[in-house]
């Protein structure tokens, strides 16, 4: 009995191509898969607003900063307030809930609670929110032009001021 056999010719080039075009594709996928599963923070901010049931609150006008973690890495927050434009100070909302600091997992957050009364909202350069690894994640409200000016500002006085202090 008569077995056929068949012979194919597959050029060098072809075999390169292919090899060059699943590389590609799995490198895309690999950094479709790093830029979703790093850490990222949304923070928001509302203000008027009135929170009813907690004799603590009555007849307060309350502003309130929400930290969500839109990522899929786990992100502990340390610290949630606000930068003043420069002379000014920054401050930190101690009343969140949940305490801080406070780990969110994906999709959770955290609400901090300040009295409107005692912030200049006219002066924000930009709220912010700290982590533990040190990243600051930040909710930028001042013109760019006018935050960087304020910025570069207060660097030259951290600067000037460190000089001066003997170590």
């Amino acid at each position: 009995m008569y077995v056929p056999t068949f012979q194919v010719n597959i050029s060098a080039s072809i075999v390169a191509a292919y090899a060059a075009a699943m590389s590609s594709v799995t490198g895309a996928v690999q950094l479709a898969n790093f830029l979703r599963d790093r850490s990222r923070i949304r923070v928001s901010v509302q203000r008027d607003m009135e929170l009813l049931g907690d004799p603590r609150y009555r007849g307060m006008t309350l502003t309130m900063v929400t930290v969500v973690n839109v990522g899929r890495r786990p992100v502990t927050i340390t610290n949630v307030g606000a930068f003043y434009l420069y002379p000014g100070k920054a401050f930190i909302i101690t009343d969140c809930n949940p305490k801080i600091p406070c780990e969110l997992t994906e999709g959770k957050r955290l609400m901090a609670l300040a009295d409107q009364s005692d912030i200049n909202f006219a002066k924000i350069e930009s709220w912010q929110a700290y982590d533990a690894v040190g990243r600051t994640h930040a909710l930028r409200v001042a013109p760019w032009h006018i935050s960087i000016y304020s910025r570069v500002r207060r660097r030259l006085h951290w600067r000037r001021e460190s000089s001066k202090s003997p170590n």
